[in-house]
């Protein structure tokens, strides 16, 4: 072989040889990169593991149940929705549009909650339920116990309204019955009839307070109705010196009993006429709010303390001197008889003001 040949042969194996190491040199250099990647992934599949733990720990931890849906099938449920029995729970809560609710099962009563996920989740619904048995087992003992204590009051507040007129009907039966002063007989009967009148008309409040209301409903104007209120409790507002304000934005026709809301209005009325002082201001604003008719009484007189406000649609109270308590709860059932609410707004010094919703249709 020719010197020249040799010589580029030597070379050649040389080149390859350095070469060789390169490729040596980077797939030992590759291989320390792949390791340390693989160990890296490793770490983070443990701190994915670790931290999927601690989601789980923190789902089963809560006091609700949780339970996702992928496509009508569970995905996931939490440790307390098993113990609810989400099983049961998801028949019929898929199907539907509602969004919230509350279900009864043999376990107890549950108040549920469905939400839709997106960004990426899409088909994915979160369902969450608390279980609420005790808290309406609560609910409804202090239900109970209002009413009990409420019955007791209502009794309480009967015998005392009964026993003033039966005390002085009793007295003057014995004067009559001594035969002493029968220069008083008729003044004494008179008396007695007097207290038998004012028996009955306890006996007819309370009557009104427990019949259920028959409405007679007709299409008619609610301003027209408070006009003709307002023309006739005219006389007793001017013997006060009251300014009155009728603002009726709402001009449409509603669907309620004249003579009831007639019987609302007056009650309204006559109290805003006892709560102002002479010279006071009275404003009856009429508006419309979606399905409803809204009547607002407003007056400027000295308002209201907070006990009062919440109380004073109870039976047989009063803040009067004369009455039995009964006129603004027999109010507040033909308004809730007509499918309607009344809301109270008061600040004790700043005035009064009783917002009464009438729904425009049938109730």
């Amino acid at each position: 072989m020719p010197v020249s040949d040799a010589s580029l042969l030597t070379d050649a194996f040389n080149e390859f040889s350095k070469a060789s190491n390169s490729i040596i040199n980077y797939y030992n250099v590759l291989e320390s990169q792949i390791r340390l990647l693989k160990q890296e992934v490793e770490e983070k599949n443990r701190e994915l593991a670790r931290a999927k733990e601690y989601l789980h720990n923190i789902l089963d931890s809560l006091p609700v149940g949780v339970v996702v849906i992928d496509r009508k099938n569970i995905a996931f449920s939490n440790t307390r929705a098993e113990t609810f029995g989400s099983e049961k729970f998801l028949q019929g809560l898929n199907d539907g549009e509602e969004k919230a609710g509350e279900i009864k099962n043999g376990k107890g009563q549950f108040r549920w909650k469905k939400e839709t996920l997106t960004n990426g989740f899409e088909g994915k619904e979160v369902i969450v339920f608390e279980d609420v048995t005790e808290f309406e087992r609560m609910k409804e003992r202090l239900e109970r116990d209002e009413r009990l204590r409420a019955m007791g009051e209502m009794a309480a507040r009967i015998a005392h309204e009964i026993k003033n007129p039966l005390g002085s009907m009793e007295l003057f039966l014995s004067m009559l019955a001594s035969g002493k002063m029968k220069s008083k007989q008729k003044e004494y009967v008179d008396h007695v009839l007097f207290g038998v009148k004012t028996i009955d008309r306890i006996i007819n409040n309370i009557l009104s307070y427990t019949r259920p209301k028959t409405l007679v409903v007709k299409q008619e104007k609610i301003s027209e109705i408070v006009k003709d209120t307002l023309d006739f409790m005219s006389v007793s507002i001017a013997s006060r010196n009251i300014d009155v304000q009728f603002n009726p934005s709402f001009q449409g026709t509603s669907h309620f009993d004249p003579d009831m809301i007639k019987l609302v209005i007056m009650n309204f009325i006559s109290n805003a006429i006892e709560a102002v002082s002479s010279k006071g201001l009275i404003r009856i604003d009429i508006r419309e709010e979606d399905r409803y008719a809204i009547v607002i009484v407003s007056d400027n007189g000295m308002g209201m303390s907070e006990e009062v406000r919440k109380n004073i649609f109870n039976p047989f109270f009063t803040t009067k001197d004369k009455g039995v308590g009964l006129g603004l709860f027999i109010v507040h059932n033909i308004v809730k008889a007509h499918g309607g609410y009344i809301e109270v707004e008061s600040t004790e010094g700043s005035g009064s003001s009783f917002l009464v919703y009438i729904p425009k249709d049938k109730p």
